[in-house]
């Protein structure tokens, strides 16, 4: 039997809106995550002229995006353009296309849509991407979201972390790189060499009053507050995160509760019950490469009344700011103000930190609304990625903004 679903991608408007998770499904023999076959590479694909007639140097901007993922070190990744045809169907015809579609969403705010297939052991058929029309004429990057369908394509469903490229919203601006969390994700799934003596696996359990928790997000952030890689619970709480480079962790599970949510998501988490809780952090660990961490369990009893879901950088006086639900770019030797809002703000109470030790706060806190701001200084030899968002109310009511904070400057390169 073959099967087929559509993954879209919205826009992100200027209201407040809402880890790299594995596109997952139920399949004769349980619940799976679906992936090409090794066989498959290079995955040979077409576009259609039209993306050519609407998106300027549509073709080379198309290859650039898929680029991205085939450029992930440790991962066996590879396309082969097969150039620029007529009329490509979106249909299941045994062709990988990228084409142009009039109206895909009318009036739902929707831009791209992957379509893929794939048999009963979980292994992909065929994946045709559709981009609307009006993605460059209403000004998005249109080479950030095709790669946001190119991770679809890979098997990548959407991320919570917001500095993500497989975040469910797009906006205009510069090309957002590749998160560690998604790029661990993809070389788990394609691996260039055996990563058993490479990395290493943390693997556990969520519970909370009712036992395991389905659908929550578990998160290894390194030193630098950065999230490393990260999964999603299956029905019974259990979660497992492999590809982790040697280091410093700390492991954390926190809800589906805003900006992403269990909706945005495909296949068996698409429907699961949202349930709150509060964020949940187990103490700092060290890992080494080629080792197992099982059994870990992260106790989130208890009902969630915090709940952070929008960022944004203000004038100092932080009166003036704008907020959304995607990361914020900073850069070292900054000084800059971060306001973060949402849900159980209590005004001289809230109080936030970006989880890099490069960032040092410099001001009082401030309030408005359902917001906190405080200026912070930043290192001029922080080290770039992306950062948590650490909100307080109290030292035990605590929530996450997961990559809120994009940090350019030097990445770190994970070992080979």
């Amino acid at each position: 039997m073959q099967r087929t679903l559509c993954t879209t991608l919205a826009t992100l408007l200027s209201t407040p809106l809402f880890a790299a998770s594995l596109l997952t499904y139920s399949m004769p023999g349980g619940s799976q995550p679906v992936s090409w076959p090794a066989t498959s590479f290079p995955i040979h694909f077409q576009v259609e002229k039209r993306v050519t007639d609407v998106i300027p140097n549509g073709a080379a901007v198309v290859d650039r995006a898929f680029n991205e993922w085939s450029s992930i070190p440790q991962a066996s990744v590879s396309f082969v353009d097969d150039g620029v045809i007529a009329q490509p169907s979106a249909g299941k015809d045994g062709r990988n296309t990228v084409s142009i579609a009039e109206d895909l969403f009318a009036n739902q705010n929707y831009i791209a849509v992957t379509t893929n297939w794939w048999d009963d052991s979980g292994h992909m058929l065929e994946a045709d991407i559709q981009i609307d029309s009006s993605v460059q004429s209403n000004g998005y990057n249109v080479q950030q979201v095709v790669a946001h369908e190119a991770g679809h394509f890979l098997g990548l469903d959407h991320s919570a972390v917001l500095s993500s490229v497989m975040f469910p919203y797009v906006a205009s601006g510069a090309n957002v790189p590749l998160d560690s969390d998604e790029s661990v994700a993809i070389a788990t799934i394609y691996p260039r060499t055996d990563p058993t003596f490479s990395s290493a696996t943390m693997s556990g359990r969520v519970v909370g009053d009712q036992g395991g928790i389905f659908a929550a997000q578990v998160v290894a952030a390194d030193s630098h507050g950065t999230p490393i890689a990260s999964a999603l619970t299956d029905e019974n709480g259990e979660f497992i995160i492999r590809g982790l480079p040697a280091g410093t962790y700390r492991l954390y599970a926190e809800p589906l509760d805003g900006p992403v949510e269990a909706a945005n998501l495909a296949g068996i988490y698409h429907n699961a019950k949202n349930k709150d809780f509060p964020t949940q952090f187990l103490p700092a660990m060290q890992v080494e490469n080629g080792k197992v961490y099982g059994n870990l369990v992260l106790n989130a009893s208890g009902v969630a009344r915090l709940n952070p879901m929008w960022i944004g950088t203000c004038a100092q006086n932080g009166v003036d700011v704008s907020l959304n639900s995607k990361s914020v770019l900073v850069r070292g030797g900054q000084t800059v103000t971060i306001a973060v809002a949402g849900d159980g703000f209590i005004s001289g109470m809230t109080t936030f930190a970006v989880m890099n030790p490069g960032f040092k706060r410099v001001s009082d806190f401030k309030y408005a609304g359902n917001y906190v701001s405080a200026t912070f200084t930043i290192d001029p030899l922080v080290t770039g990625g992306a950062a948590t968002i650490l909100v307080s109310n109290s030292p035990t009511e605590q929530a996450t903004l997961t990559g809120g904070v994009r940090i350019e400057g030097p990445k770190r390169r994970r070992a080979g």
